[in-house]
């Protein structure tokens, strides 16, 4: 019994811990305003912004630059003192291996059916 209890009070604490200890941006990793928004919607729920290291990310801003052998560099911060300029990488578009080759989607195919 006191086994059970130890582990359910390490449990709790760990939950806390992930909506109260700020990590690398400042911000915990959970946001409770967010769950308690949305609790009764799992589709909103489980959207991506309920913790700023879940979103997905859209467009993002890199720099690039020489290094002293003239190879090109690339980065989120430029070293100081070089010359870099900003470049965006899209986020890449997902689409079925149906479509990669060429064939008929697969709502199509079940629409036909």
């Amino acid at each position: 019994m006191r086994f059970l209890l130890i582990i359910v009070v390490l449990l709790l604490a760990v939950l806390a811990a992930l909506f109260i200890v700020p990590l690398g941006g400042g911000k915990p990793l959970l946001n409770w305003q967010h769950v308690e928004q949305n609790w009764q919607q799992p589709e909103k729920l489980f959207d991506g912004s309920m913790s700023p290291w879940l979103e997905k990310k859209g467009d993002t801003e890199l720099y690039r630059w020489r290094d002293p052998d003239g190879n090109w560099q690339y980065g989120q911060i430029p070293p100081p003192g070089v010359s870099a300029e900003p470049i965006t990488v899209k986020a890449p578009d997902t689409i079925s291996s149906e479509e990669m080759r060429g064939g008929k989607g697969l709502e199509e195919t079940q629409q036909k059916q």
